[in-house]
């Protein structure tokens, strides 16, 4: 499924990644999201009889359209072609056969290599003391999601029968919060130890403009405050939830494209984690950010003993 906005510099790179996959028996259901460049024109060129391409009626935002693309879809298994990644040969076929395989799992995601706008590729090897295929419960997969989204959201495959609809309240995280849903109903997640696609980093994607913009980090507050209002058997993981969101935050400030934008999100923080008034850390953030500005947060970024750990990341 692939909900497209825009992708027409890429499209004739990216779409033959698809339909040359080894495993060829899948339909491709593509919702144009009112794209203004060619995007369309490029999809309309693929002689291909398991494309079907349709187009939204208005720009439904990027969670209604992936909600098109899944209310549409008839198959077995499910996955979201992001309209600018690459796929190896073999996506499609190792993720079947690890489901096939594996009857009681509804989930399945694995590793990626990263591709950025020029098509420079930054390659990953497989995480080392890991089995090539494992299987987590789903307390093992909250605890590790209370913590950020750990799972590379364009590896995703999700069967069929346990899928449900993205949140329409969230745009930036509705991938997270899919995930603690599933994981909240019990469901295990398998992971495959291999990278199987090329992930696409790109300044102009929904995640890059929510962290810039600060809406990325105010969502997850409140996707986080809903699952612990919606779950109270697990509220007794919010306070680290919070902190280490908190944490994240404040550790942004040292890219802020600004002072006014560094202290926004120093407010974030406290939003996300009040306590964080009386950590010594958040005041040497704060004092650097009011009266150096950027020039003395970025300091911090080569001073990392003594401040928080290493960042999760907040998907979109």
């Amino acid at each position: 499924m692939m909900s497209c906005y825009n992708k027409g510099g890429f499209l004739r790179e990216t779409v033959p990644s698809v339909l040359t996959q080894s495993f060829a028996d899948f339909e491709f259901v593509i919702f144009d999201n009112q794209s203004t460049d060619d995007s369309v024109a490029i999809l309309e060129g693929f002689d291909d009889p398991r494309i079907r391409l349709f187009r939204n009626s208005r720009n439904l935002g990027p969670v209604g359209s992936m909600n098109n693309c899944i209310e549409a879809a008839c198959g077995e298994y499910m996955v979201f072609f992001h309209g600018d990644d690459l796929w190896e040969p073999d996506f499609l076929q190792k993720n079947v056969e690890a489901l096939d395989r594996c009857e009681s799992v509804n989930i399945c995601h694995s590793l990626m290599h990263s591709i950025d706008e020029r098509g420079a590729k930054t390659f990953v090897s497989p995480v080392k003391g890991t089995p090539p295929y494992q299987v987590s419960g789903h307390d093992e997969v909250l605890q590790k999601l209370f913590k950020g989204s750990y799972l590379q959201t364009p590896t995703a495959v999700y069967r069929r029968k346990g899928m449900r609809y993205y949140d329409y309240r969230y745009t930036y995280v509705c991938d997270w919060d899919m995930y603690l849903q599933f994981a909240a109903s019990g469901y295990q997640f398998l992971f495959i130890n291999e990278p199987l696609m090329s992930y696409r980093i790109s300044s102009g994607s929904e995640t890059s403009i929510g962290v810039r913009g600060g809406n990325l980090i105010i969502e997850s507050y409140v996707m986080l405050k809903n699952f612990f209002t919606a779950h109270p058997d697990y509220a007794r993981w919010s306070g680290k939830a919070y902190k280490r969101l908190s944490d994240a935050t404040l550790r942004r400030t040292r890219s802020a494209d600004s002072r006014e934008q560094a202290l926004f999100l120093m407010r974030c923080a406290i939003l996300s984690y009040p306590l964080q008034l009386i950590n010594p850390v958040f005041h040497l953030y704060l004092l650097l950010g009011f009266f150096f500005g950027q020039s003395g947060l970025r300091l911090l970024k080569r001073k990392k003993r003594g401040l928080p750990g290493n960042e999760p990341r907040l998907e979109g």
